[in-house]
């Protein structure tokens, strides 16, 4: 608090001295405030506590320790905790834990606006004694033109340096979501929207890891035969209607279908009356169907492993594998036909690292075996930098010329193989019968496992309402059937027609949508006034204005939905803005 001697006038109240007139509060006198004497000290609130023997650099020590305390204060909670926003809670936090430095990135910084940026670096430079901040900016255009959007002040806080900087595509992310042994799996089709998604608006990984949360929250939260993967879960605490859920699946369906084609009725019989038999077929069944969709996942990664060593014009990616291989079109697609031939011809050495890599994953035991003989054959060459071929490759083929009757035809003649090259082909062969076998016995179609509808996610609507939202739609539609949405028994009666007991924008809205082009608004609001007013009405005149509020704040909301729009013609007419549907 400054000195009384300090101001110069005061505008002051004295109740007991004012007459009647002037003791409203907002009528003040002008008053001087009183001088005191030269050898006196100020009087201020404390100060006939000492009864004006306090000096006036005693009253400046307790201003400035008023204001450090409060300084203090300002920034705490009531807890005594600092503020979400002060950067001394980070301070304390990288004192105490001894941080090097604390990374902060933009990645879109062309986003922000300019003023943003150069206060946040002020900021952050004024704590940089205390905080070791490291900025990381990530420009999408040039450093000249990101440093154009910044003061020079701004700049000469910044140290920096330019580096480039490749993002992990998010089919890559898409692979290592599904390979690390997940508890559920995202279907084909939900698979598809997502990268689909993804691909036409580019979106940021964080939206697309949000995609994938979604689809897990989707399926534990909306789906109660979930609670069985849970491993740990005792069947003891499963209720009879988890199971009598199971029964209606269409895969348990089509099981019972299968044990009354074996005519297995006594098995069938139990597991529709016996909830604990049927318990144990459901956690036994769940595990199988575990294993067999992980090891789609290693025959997809074999797979993509051979198509990483060929040289094929186009490469697949994972994730395109993986929704083929859901949708059980994998073993029978263009795409594996095209791998497994260019695979007979690989050359020894290039095969020979194909087998070294695929030991490292679950493949057949026989390859172990086949590549212990392709060594032996390859380690007699006399040439290290020449490999074997074998007979499918096409440096084994000629092409011959045959001039008939002015007629010219061509034909393929395969060259005579050498020893070692007819004992690689051998090996070749039996390579791909081994693969071929076990991707036929691999590769099924997870939509015919039992209890597919608990381990696999592919319900495409939830997804795309959230994520491909119909705004517009779904405002039209809540105006038009109130009642939907509202759930009472009031609006549900007025389903075909108008009632008073719609909110009132959607009474408006629908005679919005019986107008014309311009609307005139006396027009309207006699309609609105005619739906729910009435005659015979008691304190009509009440319920009028109640009426006209309820108008005019439903068409000052249509107004803000961009449905209407002054009319530049007539000052007492709308203009619609907007026809639904379209």
């Amino acid at each position: 608090m400054p000195p009384l001697t300090t101001q110069k006038s005061c505008y002051v109240f004295a109740p007991d001295e004012a007459d009647s007139v002037s003791q409203r509060p907002w009528k003040r006198r002008k008053t001087e405030p009183p001088k005191a004497p030269a050898d006196q000290n100020v009087e201020l609130p404390c100060a006939p506590l000492l009864a004006g023997l306090e000096k006036a650099e005693s009253i400046q020590i307790r201003l400035e320790i008023f204001e450090v305390a409060w300084r203090q204060k300002e920034t705490l909670l009531k807890d005594g905790r600092h503020l979400n926003y002060d950067l001394q809670t980070l301070s304390d936090y990288v004192q105490s834990h001894s941080i090097d430095r604390v990374l902060l990135s933009f990645e879109d910084s062309e986003a922000f606006e300019d003023k943003v940026l150069k206060d946040l670096i002020h900021v952050l430079s004024s704590w940089g004694d205390r905080i070791p901040f490291v900025l990381l900016f990530g420009i999408a255009t040039s450093v000249e033109l990101f440093q154009g959007k910044l003061s020079r002040d701004a700049i000469r806080q910044l140290d920096g340096s330019a580096f480039d900087v490749q993002q992990t595509d998010v089919k890559d992310v898409f692979k290592a979501f599904q390979s690390e042994q997940p508890t559920l799996w995202v279907g084909p089709g939900l698979s598809r929207i997502i990268l689909q998604r993804q691909d036409d608006y580019i979106q940021t990984h964080s939206t697309f890891i949000s995609s994938l949360k979604y689809a897990y929250m989707t399926h534990f939260f909306a789906n109660p035969l979930s609670i069985f993967l849970d491993t740990t879960l005792s069947l003891a605490s499963i209720q009879a209607e988890h199971y009598e859920a199971v029964r209606n699946l269409p895969s348990f369906r089509r099981y019972a279908q299968t044990l009354i084609e074996r005519k297995e009725y006594e098995t069938l019989r139990a597991l529709l009356d016996d909830n604990d038999g049927l318990g144990d077929l459901v956690v036994q069944e769940l595990q199988s169907g575990r294993e067999a969709l992980q090891a789609i996942l290693r025959a997809i990664n074999v797979l993509f492993r051979i198509q990483s060593s060929l040289t094929v014009k186009t490469q697949t990616p994972w994730s395109e594998m993986y929704i083929r291989a859901m949708c059980g079109e994998l073993a029978r697609s263009a795409v594996f036909e095209e791998i497994m031939t260019s695979l007979k011809k690989l050359p020894s050495d290039t095969m020979g690292d194909l087998l070294d890599d695929l030991a490292g994953i679950s493949v057949p035991s026989e390859l172990v075996e086949i590549t212990s003989e392709l060594d032996q054959v390859t380690g007699h060459l006399e040439d290290d930098n020449v490999p074997l071929r074998s007979a499918y490759d096409v440096h084994h083929e000629t092409l011959r010329t045959t001039v008939v009757a002015q007629k010219v035809s061509l034909s393929r003649n395969a060259l005579a193989l050498s020893t070692q090259d007819s004992a690689y082909t051998k090996i070749v062969d039996r390579i791909y019968t081994i693969l071929c076998d076990y991707f036929e016995t691999t590769l099924i179609n997870p939509q015919d496992l039992f209890l597919n509808e608990i381990l696999i996610f592919d319900s495409k609507s939830p997804h795309r309402e959230v994520f491909t939202p119909k705004p517009r739609f779904a405002i039209e539609r809540a105006l038009s059937s109130p009642h939907d949405y509202l759930g009472c028994d009031c609006c549900g009666g007025s389903e075909d027609g108008l009632s008073a007991t719609q909110p009132a924008t959607a009474v408006l809205y629908q005679l919005y949508l019986e107008s014309g082009a311009v609307i005139n608004t006396a027009d309207l609001w006699l309609a609105f006034w005619t739906i729910v007013g009435g005659d015979g009405m008691e304190d009509e005149e009440i319920e009028q204005r109640r009426a006209l509020a309820l108008f005019s704040r439903a068409l000052a909301e249509l107004k803000y939905l961009g449905m209407i729009k002054n009319s530049r013609k007539k000052a007492d007419h709308v203009a619609k803005f907007s026809w639904k549907g379209l």
